[in-house]
Order: C-alpha cells, then sequence, then structure tokens
C-alpha cells in the first residue's frame, strides 16, 4: 500500500507553484510527490503525518518537505470532511526547476545539502518559522523574476536556522511507485477521522482495503514503520496532550475522550511517549505558564 502520487504542474507562465492553501480545494489525503515543498501554518492545530513522524502542530509550523516522502497534514478544524481548508501557504517547486546542476554550484552548496535534509522532512521553530512565512507571502505577491529571486532568498534564510528538528526516522524510506494506490490514503484518512473512537478495531481497517488481519498489519508497518495499534496510540496521545493543556477537564474525561478505554492503559501509553503522567505533564505545564505570567508581570511593573 503506498500514498497517492499527487501531480502538481506549475501553471503555464511560472516554474514553482505558492499558493494559499485556503484557495484550493484539496482533499485530505497522504499523499508524495516530486516537487519538494514547504508548508506554512500561521494559525490552527491538528496532527502533522510526515513519512512514520506523528506529531501535533499549531500556530506557525513549518515544514519542509523532501520530494517523494508520504505527508498529510489533519487540522483539528476540519476533522472529518474531505476537503482540509486550515489556513498555509504552500510552496512546491522541483530540485532542477533551474536546470540540472543549478544547487551544485559554489554558491548554492548550502541549499543543496538542505534539500538533501529534507529527504526526512524538517520541521523549523515558530520565531524563526514566522520569519519564513512572511517571506513566502512575499512570493504570493510577486511575478516574474522577483518571485525566483525571494524562493532563492528563502531557501538561503531556511539554511541559517541551527535548530531544526528532524521528523521521519533515518530508517524510513518510501520510494515513488509508478500506479496510484489509495489504498494507504484510505486507511490513514479513516484512522485519522476516528482514532478517538475506542471501538476503533484492525479488523475494521484490513476489511476496508479488503485484506486479512495479518497481510493488513505487515504492509502498514512496512509502509508507514509503525505497527497500526502504534500508530493510533500515537495519535491518542496527541490528542490527549492538546486536551490536557487546552481544556479543563479531569484526567479521566481527556483520558476517554481521546479513545482510550482504560486510564491505565492511557497513562501508560502517555508515560512512554512523554515521560510522564498525563497529571504530572499538566502540572508541569500549569507551572512553567505560571512562572512565565508571573515574569511578564513583574517587567511590566519594572517599565
Amino acid at each position: 500500500m503506498n500514498a497517492l502520487i499527487e501531480t502538481l504542474p506549475p501553471r503555464t507562465f511560472e516554474s514553482f507553484r505558492c499558493f494559499d492553501r485556503r484557495e484550493n480545494r484539496l482533499p485530505a489525503r497522504w499523499h508524495q510527490h516530486a516537487e519538494i515543498e514547504l508548508t506554512f501554518v500561521p494559525k490552527g492545530s491538528g496532527e502533522r503525518l510526515i513519512g512514520d513522524h506523528i506529531g501535533r502542530y499549531t500556530d506557525s509550523d513549518l515544514v519542509l518537505v523532501g520530494e517523494h516522502l508520504p505527508h498529510t497534514w489533519a487540522s483539528d478544524e476540519f476533522r472529518g470532511q474531505r476537503y482540509d481548508m486550515h489556513e498555509a501557504i504552500v510552496l512546491y517547486f522541483k530540485r532542477d526547476f533551474l536546470g540540472s546542476g543549478f544547487f551544485d554550484i559554489p554558491e548554492a552548496i548550502r541549499i543543496r545539502d538542505l534539500l538533501t535534509r529534507a529527504k526526512q522532512g524538517l520541521w523549523f521553530p515558530p520565531e524563526f518559522a514566522e520569519e519564513i512565512g512572511a517571506k513566502m507571502q512575499e512570493i504570493l505577491a510577486q511575478r516574474g523574476m522577483l518571485r525566483i529571486a525571494e524562493l532563492l532568498q528563502c531557501l538561503e534564510m531556511l539554511c541559517e536556522c541551527e535548530n531544526t528538528v528532524v521528523l521521519a526516522s533515518e530508517g524510513y524510506q518510501c520510494e515513488a511507485n509508478s500506479r496510484n494506490d489509495p489504498k494507504m490514503s484510505q486507511v490513514l484518512q479513516y484512522i485519522i477521522e476516528n482514532f478517538t473512537d475506542s471501538q476503533l478495531q484492525i479488523n475494521q481497517l484490513a476489511e476496508l482495503v479488503g485484506m486479512n488481519h495479518s497481510a493488513f498489519a505487515r504492509s502498514f508497518r512496512n509502509t508507514i514503520g509503525h505497527t497500526p495499534t502504534q500508530y493510533i496510540n500515537r495519535l491518542r496521545v496527541g490528542f490527549a496532550r492538546r486536551l490536557l493543556l487546552e481544556q479543563d477537564l479531569s484526567v479521566l474525561n481527556v483520558c476517554y475522550q481521546s479513545g482510550f478505554a482504560s486510564v491505565s492503559h492511557f497513562n501508560k501509553r502517555f508515560r512512554a511517549e512523554f515521560s510522564m503522567s498525563p497529571r504530572e505533564f499538566r502540572e508541569a505545564h500549569l507551572l512553567v505558564h505560571d512562572s512565565s505570567r508571573a515574569v511578564a508581570g513583574h517587567e511590566a511593573k519594572t517599565r
């Protein structure tokens, strides 16, 4: 089972694409393409799936995705809907869009190395992401050669960031397939829409794509890098993390709303991911928040 192969040709008057995602009716799906992708999310939250990486995203999220690396974003706001219209600026370009070997010239070696590292997906911290997001807004407004100049400057700026995070694991590989197989996209989309249902079973997923349990589990792990159960649990833990930080719910309610059927299993999975219990996690973050607020209040008084 492979990610859907998406074809994204630039328009006749441009060599690369840059657009506001809200203006393009793109289905929320697990996909890959031959272009390198830079996506900036100014506002929003949800799950970010890059190769075998599963993580939460929030405001000012910036990720560089290499060619043929399967990925999708699943926003909280549009969960379960066919089209995910969350706010984002997306930039697509092929490695050779300026000609074969362009990024091998001495002045572009750092960019070449950046694009190579992007084969596993790269995340950039919010304060840096906002600068790049502003630059991407400029690209949206430019025409002609100015677009290319702005893109190259944007890539040069990305090279300056020293706090990037590699997303997919080093051993993760997913070669492009010549056929357009929708099975994995269908399964992942179903999981994203239903992972908070504690009755979700692996057999349901296997039946969805007409496979037996063992063949499905083996194919899923080979493609995603996790077993179906591991994948679902990571989504549930990520969702629980957001509820603990943003909602005034008891740990018991967070457990059930995240799709866990028992508190003991919830605590075990959460501790495996964050090295602390859900209650400890909430208390630690409340302490940091209260300390930051106190410091801000003191600074305001001394001005």
